[in-house]
């Protein structure tokens, strides 16, 4: 049988496919030390969560404490002093009475702890959320440390819905299923050559450095 012909210039159909890049060799190719859009460092990463964490914390507490409680569980302060009261009088009594067993807080307490916990979840997952779809990507935390989310699909600031989930994958890790779930996201980081965590994986996002972008691509 005879060969099919192969005109000289022309590209098989497997050459080209060799020689196209992939999608994810493109986007490793921009979301790297020296490229385009280079990624955040983890460690920058990591001070600028603490910077938003305590940031939201402090608020959430403010709002919790002084708005949402008082109006559905006005004791729940009184009762949280007396609780906090009765848990040091029992550590200062531990070494006389080993055997004494922990104070526990009130049927209404308990109920309110948990509505406070409830509460300052949703705050943080709005907080991220609102942050990475209205504001560029951003929070207060990386506008101090210059360093922004963007989707892997468009290379803009992330779409609401990604925003959504990876405000909440960040919340739930943190909430929910600590310290599994931290150390999952964490293994992410071993097995993409972008720095992805693992909500950055589920949002297809990647944190930027604009310190670097700016100095690459001045404006």
């Amino acid at each position: 049988m005879s060969q099919p012909e192969h005109k000289p210039g022309t590209q098989s159909e497997q050459e080209r496919q060799t020689a196209t890049p992939s999608a994810g060799s493109l986007l490793d190719s921009v979301f790297c030390e020296g490229g385009p859009m280079p990624t955040a460092s983890i460690r920058l990463r990591a001070f600028a969560f603490l910077l938003d964490f305590i940031l939201i914390s402090a608020v959430a507490s403010i709002i919790i404490w002084k708005v949402a409680l008082p109006q559905s569980h006005p004791a729940a302060f009184s009762e949280l002093t007396e609780w906090t009261e009765a848990a040091i009088d029992w550590y200062g009594a531990r070494a006389a009475n080993p055997e004494a067993p922990f104070p526990e807080p009130s049927p209404n307490l308990a109920r309110a702890l948990a509505l406070a916990n409830e509460l300052q979840m949703l705050t943080i997952w709005l907080y991220f959320a609102l942050g990475e779809a209205f504001f560029g990507g951003s929070s207060l935390g990386k506008r101090i440390c210059r360093i922004r989310s963007v989707s892997t699909v468009t290379l803009g600031a992330p779409p609401l819905m990604a925003g959504i989930v990876r405000g909440g994958l960040k919340t739930l890790t943190l909430y929910l299923f600590f310290p599994l779930a931290m150390i999952a996201t964490l293994a992410a980081l071993f097995f993409n050559k972008r720095r992805q965590m693992g909500h950055d994986l589920m949002s297809r996002t990647v944190v930027i450095d604009e310190k670097f972008v700016n100095t690459s691509h001045p404006t």
